[in-house]
């Protein structure tokens, strides 16, 4: 296939991405099957097209054009147990795809790449029904129970292996993004798109040693749309007026270091720390809407990622990963709508390379610590007993042209 007709294929692929569906988390790092059966530890392999996204230095490793497909599915069980009354949030599979494409330039140390995913997504509905709901002590209070989140990227990337063992790479990426915030006294829809950019490293510098260094860009969004604010009540309920409504969140930057070991061909234990800075986001206030300020102020965490894959002379391999992700918001600013707590996922999977297609398929099973709320300063009806619980799997596929 030559290029001419590779382009048009790519384009078309990644504009499907546009109508992905959304996820039940706000930061989605498992954009590939592969790497989420490693417990996402990647960043020091990276050797597939999804490097876009985990470390764009290493698309110097691969050949020719590639191109790459994932679907992430999850099933998210919460429960809550608060003062007034119990809730469970629907716990259907949510499946977020991904794409990725990839050429390296014959005889030459350059690589470009381009994706399209969902680095940030949520998707909660309590109902409107749901206890902590309650107008309790302000009868026009709005603690929201449904959210919904859609954040796309699309990221194109350039890498340069700069040496034998080193490789760099830098990208930009045009974010289009949408939410939806719904509580029995409001109701608020904003769009915003904003540029973002990457930085990567790869070093290789024996080959049973490689590190690798993933920085993504923290991103600015004013979310502009409109809102329904209820005003009073009236003898049918709520009296609600329409506004014109802005919302400024921001994204945060993360940093992700990885080491792998290799202590023979077939062997790749890799261990990543992923830090992101959520001591950015300290509140969501919309601006229009009086008294609409939610107090945020979460905090950094570490998300610990360990994986390990055996490979085998005919094609196959089979991975298994840990991670254990940190909690990032306070127990005083605790939403409901944002699922979070202390978090452990195990994950195994198993795929098969052949000589231009490969695929993987992978099972992924999240434990978290139940969750107690004391204290909470948007409403005392939040204070309560949280259980969060999840299972996933992954499919990807690829073909080397």
């Amino acid at each position: 296939m030559t290029t001419l007709y590779k382009l048009p294929l790519i384009t078309g692929i990644a504009a499907l991405i546009s109508t992905m569906a959304d996820a039940a988390a706000t930061r989605i790092a498992y954009v590939d099957a592969f790497a989420t059966a490693r417990g996402n530890a990647f960043t020091a392999t990276a050797d597939n097209p999804s490097a876009v996204f985990y470390n764009a230095a290493g698309l110097t490793q691969l050949e020719g054009t590639q191109v790459h497909g994932s679907i992430y599915s999850i099933s998210l069980g919460y429960e809550a147990d608060t003062l007034l009354g119990s809730d469970d949030m629907d716990d259907d599979f949510q499946t977020v795809p991904s794409f990725f494409a990839s050429h390296t330039f014959a005889d030459s140390p350059f690589a470009i790449g381009i994706g399209a995913y969902a680095p940030f997504a949520l998707a909660s509905d309590w109902g409107s029904d749901a206890a902590f709901t309650a107008p309790f002590p302000n009868p026009l209070a709005s603690v929201p129970y449904q959210a919904k989140l859609e954040y796309v990227k699309y990221h194109a990337v350039a890498a340069w292996q700069i040496t034998q063992t080193v490789s760099i790479a830098a990208g930009v990426s045009f974010d289009d993004t949408e939410v939806d915030l719904k509580a029995n006294a409001l109701e608020f829809d904003g769009k915003d798109q904003v540029f973002g950019y990457s930085l990567s490293l790869l070093w290789k510098p024996t080959e049973h040693h490689a590190f690798g260094l993933n920085y993504q860009a923290k991103t600015n969004v004013s979310y502009d749309g409109t809102a329904t604010a209820a005003v009073g009540f009236g003898p049918d309920g709520p009296i609600t007026v329409p506004l014109d409504a802005e919302a400024d969140l921001v994204f945060p930057e993360s940093i992700v270091f990885g080491y792998s070991y290799r202590p023979t061909e077939n062997w790749n234990i890799e261990l990543n720390i992923d830090w992101t800075n959520w001591d950015r986001v300290n509140e969501l206030t919309l601006k229009g809407v009086p008294g609409a300020t939610y107090k945020l102020n979460w905090e950094s965490a570490l998300i610990w990622e360990l994986g390990a894959t055996r490979y085998f002379d005919n094609g196959w391999h089979v991975s298994a990963g840990y991670t254990y992700v940190e909690s990032a918001i306070p127990d005083d600013n605790l939403l409901p709508i944002v699922p979070d707590s202390d978090r452990h996922f195990f994950s195994i999977g198993v795929g098969r390379s052949y000589d231009h297609l490969s695929w993987q398929i992978t099972y992924q099973q999240a434990f978290a610590s139940e969750r107690s709320v004391r204290g909470n300063t948007t409403s005392p009806t939040i204070d309560g007993d949280y259980d969060l619980d999840s299972k996933a799997f992954a499919f990807s596929l690829s073909y080397q042209f």
